[in-house]
């Protein structure tokens, strides 16, 4: 690779001869020795074979070519200051990207409303988001290809830093004309002969395991229908006479707004109470991405 044809410290005296109008006055300005600064001249306009400058008694003046050299410099200048201040504010945290992955039963919004203050104090870090299954992003997360994920807190490893976010009533999602469907609530015992219908974003791994453990109390063995959809058309399958579909409560505004009337959404209680699903944000502690160290100290400090 060739030598660049001048350095920034003979970009630095070019401009403080022309604002200063003089070698000496660049010297003085930049406190350094005189012959520095014209030496520093001498090799550059000797490296372009160019004359930048007139010297005369009176001072130095650019030449025409001089004076095209350094509004050339200024902009290099500029870009290099900005540049540095850049990587600095990066270094802090204050600039740069954060991933983050959300499991697809997240009702769209939650999150961030979350982040809002966040987002208000650090206009210059950028999230980029991803979603899928809390297992898929967890892998991901410990890969070190996303930066957090926001998933229910299930079988977490170890090693990852959690924060609690918020907790989901669980309700049953039934059609309307279903022998249950004008009781205000059910138990699980009352839904031990149901189909239950799960979707790749209806925290279906969680639902599975809530019913095994639930209606394993009771000696049943659940059936349970999985389905690479999503909770909408899960409840498109619910009218369909399929089976019953487990949601989380926060969803309940938008399946009622596309499914009106055809769907019965009942409180699914036992002697335990409701059960919900508990949402985190987790990370890894080792992430060496100043950007995501400052998320975090965020979500610490902003615990719900």
């Amino acid at each position: 690779m060739r030598r660049p044809p001048f350095d920034l410290w003979q970009l630095l005296c070019v401009r403080a001869i022309a604002e200063h109008g003089s070698i000496h006055g660049a010297a003085r300005f930049l406190n350094t020795r005189q012959s520095a600064v014209s030496r520093s001249l001498h090799n550059l306009e000797e490296r372009l074979n160019v004359r930048l400058f007139t010297r005369s008694p009176a001072g130095a003046a650019p030449t025409a070519f001089g004076g095209e050299f350094v509004r050339w410099t200024q902009t290099i200048l500029d870009n290099v200051a900005g540049m540095n201040a850049r990587a600095r504010r990066t270094g802090k945290g204050e600039n740069g990207h954060v991933s983050v992955g959300i499991q697809t039963c997240v009702l769209p919004g939650r999150l961030s409303t979350f982040m809002a203050e966040f987002r208000a104090t650090h206009p210059d870090i950028v999230f980029r988001y991803s979603e899928g299954t809390g297992k898929r992003l967890l892998r991901r997360l410990q890969r070190g290809q996303i930066d957090f994920a926001v998933v229910t807190r299930r079988n977490l490893a170890p090693a990852l830093q959690v924060t609690p976010l918020w907790s989901d009533r669980i309700v049953a999602a039934l059609p309307a004309d279903h022998p249950l469907a004008t009781r205000p609530e059910v138990s699980w015992t009352d839904l031990r002969h149901e189909t239950f219908l799960t979707g790749r974003d209806n925290a279906g791994q969680d639902f599975e395991t809530l019913i095994q453990r639930k209606l394993g109390e009771t000696g049943m063995r659940p059936k349970i229908r999985r389905h690479d959809i999503g909770s909408n058309r899960i409840v498109a399958l619910v009218q369909n006479h399929e089976g019953v579909a487990l949601l989380p409560a926060s969803w309940l505004p938008l399946i009622r707004d596309r499914h009106g009337h055809d769907i019965a959404i009942l409180e699914i209680r036992d002697t335990g109470g409701s059960s919900h699903l508990e949402f985190g944000i987790v990370w890894r502690p080792d992430n060496e991405n100043p950007c995501a160290r400052s998320f975090a100290r965020y979500v610490e400090d902003h615990r719900p």
